[in-house]
């Protein structure tokens, strides 16, 4: 296994994906953090001694939320560029012939390539929360209590490891760019229903976008489980009114449960199944 995430982290430097993630992540975390100081100096200016305590933790929280957003953003978009050629992009280039040619079952190859690739998603994942987290925290004063940090911070790693299951399931069907923006519709509806969720939460959700949001959950659960870790990160039950009244589409109105996040275990567990089997059957 250490020579597939070895391999998979030459590939990636050799397309030049994980170096240029990670130039660009760095731009912007600076530009992030050098915009939220200057944010944060006019409010407090405007402000000074007026704003409450309360609203300086709203403020933060805001800040909080709108960071991870875009963080979950990157960490998507770096799995799906990562991994959407993972088994067609390397059957039209011959090299998956050349690697299954060893004396290794198809179904350990497979897992083996989704292993290497969750490994590097999951570090760079892990710094750009922690990047992230340390940047909001520093510059407003954001309170982090180490309990509800580390659930939200597994539950930001798994959300990109629930896309990767299912972007490098359809790299066994679909060619590299039709299976890129095949997962790219799907995490857009995921991401989609919870935005819309957030925006009617205030004058109460309609019977047919509660079975809509559902249905989008069941069929991607990224965006609850990314819902659930700023739930997690944000003090849970403790701040869940404040979350799900204040700020509009990025509320949280409904929190996934525990069953749910079983799910998605059990979601990943299928998907991984269906891609060694399909892959095992899979003409090379």
């Amino acid at each position: 296994m250490t020579m597939y995430i070895s391999a998979t982290f030459k590939e990636l430097t050799r397309k030049r994906v994980f170096l240029v993630t990670l130039i660009l992540t760095i731009v912007f975390l600076i530009m992030f953090g050098v915009g939220l100081k200057a944010l944060t100096g006019i409010a407090e200016q405007e402000q000074a001694a007026a704003a409450s305590a309360a609203e300086r933790l709203m403020n933060g929280m805001l800040l909080m939320i709108l960071g991870l957003f875009f963080a979950q953003f990157l960490a998507s978009f770096f799995v799906l560029f990562s991994s959407m050629g993972t088994v067609t992009g390397e059957q039209e280039t011959g090299l998956l012939l050349a690697v299954a040619a060893r004396p290794l079952p198809r179904w350990k190859l497979y897992l083996a390539k989704w292993l290497g690739h969750a490994v590097w998603i999951a570090a760079y994942s892990a710094v750009l929360f922690v990047a992230m987290v340390s940047i909001v925290h520093a510059v407003t004063g954001f309170p982090l209590f180490a309990g509800d940090l580390l659930r939200g911070f597994a539950l930001f790693l798994w959300m990109p490891l629930l896309l990767l299951t299912l972007t490098m399931l359809g790299s066994v069907y679909l060619p590299m760019l039709g299976n890129g923006i095949c997962a790219a519709l799907l995490y857009g509806l995921a991401l989609f229903s919870g935005l819309v969720e957030g925006i009617s939460s205030e004058g109460g959700t309609h019977p047919a976008l509660e079975k809509f949001v559902l249905l989008t959950g069941l069929l991607l659960p990224t965006d609850s489980v990314y819902r659930r870790s700023l739930y997690e990160l944000m003090g849970g039950s403790d701040w869940a009114g404040l979350t799900a009244t204040y700020l509009g589409p990025f509320s949280v109105p409904s929190v996934p449960s525990d069953a749910f996040l079983l799910y998605t275990v059990a979601y990943a567990a299928a998907m991984l199944l269906l891609g060694c089997r399909a892959f095992g059957r899979k003409d090379l």
